[in-house]
């Protein structure tokens, strides 16, 4: 009797898309509510315009999301040195001959187009560590596997933070809560944050 082909089963995270769908338009409100009375004088009583901009952007973002979390994402691991590759060759065009904004250098112009290389350093930072994390296993809990992590996330962050220090943080953000949820040993990373609220108050 031939075998019969395993059915694909595919899963979504209701709640999670729920979040995303409410914290978008949570963010649009709060565009509004801050760019109304400029967008009514910059642009012909259009007091929406900044808000309807940005709305695009999320729509087109909400279809490429849709169309990815289709894709198997073992596939993405593949390319995951590729990621930080392009992120350094980015982050190095955005410092020698990105376009300056209130004194900081954050955007790449490519035509009339223009984007922030920051955020594709996120993602390549998520896939990369990803993909160690899988490729390591329990020596995620070793200092050279948390060193490996560090290479690859510190660096980055580093010279993001250069520019833009939120998104810097963001980095690291993102590559200490990837190790914390994937390490066995949780008491180093609340110490990490217990001293770093020490650092804060004080």
């Amino acid at each position: 009797m031939p075998k019969q082909k395993k059915k694909i089963r595919r899963f979504y995270d209701y709640s999670l898309l729920f979040v995303i769908v409410f914290l978008t338009i949570f963010g649009l409100v709060m565009i509004y509510s801050a760019s109304s009375y400029k967008a009514q004088m910059d642009y012909d009583g259009n007091s929406a315009y900044f808000m309807i901009r940005q709305g695009v952007i999320a729509l087109g973002g909400f279809v490429i999301m849709v169309i990815i979390s289709r894709m198997d994402y073992h596939w993405y691991a593949r390319f995951s040195g590729l990621a930080i590759l392009v992120s350094w060759i980015l982050m190095i065009a955005v410092t020698l001959v990105g376009k300056e904004v209130n004194g900081k250098k954050r955007w790449l112009e490519l035509g009339p187009a223009s984007f922030q290389p920051t955020e594709l350093v996120k993602i390549a930072v998520i896939v990369a560590l990803a993909a160690l994390i899988t490729r390591i296993g329990r020596d995620v809990d070793r200092i050279a596997g948390v060193a490996r992590a560090v290479l690859i996330a510190g660096p980055l962050a580093a010279i993001v933070a250069a520019n833009n220090l939120s998104s810097g943080i963001i980095i690291v953000g993102i590559g200490f809560v990837m190790m914390f949820v994937a390490s066995r040993k949780k008491l180093p990373y609340a110490l990490c944050v217990l001293g770093a609220a020490l650092m804060l108050v004080f």
